[in-house]
């Protein structure tokens, strides 16, 4: 549900369901810090994301393009290119481009959002 909430635009309610989630499993799976972050972004708590990413769970994991953005969104420029530059090294193949035909925002703003973030952080088109 919390990937739902973020594609449709609420990002508050992603949230919500994230953090019940992570209150209900005392072992979570690395994805849910990831989810978590994912929320966080889509509401613009940036800073939050951060945290959620720098969760040694899912910290050095494919959620370091997220990491980037919410860097870059904070000012944070110089990590946020290193955490893009991290991120690339694992998934060269990786384009804006092709994460924007591929994920089912409804809500534009938001996703446009997660575009801004990664292309501060210098990620390719």
């Amino acid at each position: 549900m919390a990937d739902l909430n973020v594609f449709e635009g609420r990002g508050v309610e992603a949230i919500a369901c994230a953090e019940k989630v992570l209150r209900l499993n005392p072992h979570p799976p690395s994805y849910y810090f990831w989810d978590l972050g994912q929320a966080r972004y889509a509401a613009g708590q940036y800073e939050a994301t951060i945290k959620s990413l720098r969760n040694e769970a899912t910290y050095r994991t494919g959620s370091r393009r997220l990491l980037a953005a919410a860097l870059a969104q904070v000012g944070r420029l110089d990590e946020a290119r290193e955490e893009g530059r991290l991120f690339l090294a694992m998934n060269p193949h990786f384009r804006i481009s092709y994460w924007v035909e591929t994920q089912p925002f409804r809500d534009m703003a938001t996703r446009d959002r997660f575009v801004e973030g990664y292309r501060k952080a210098g990620l390719p088109e």
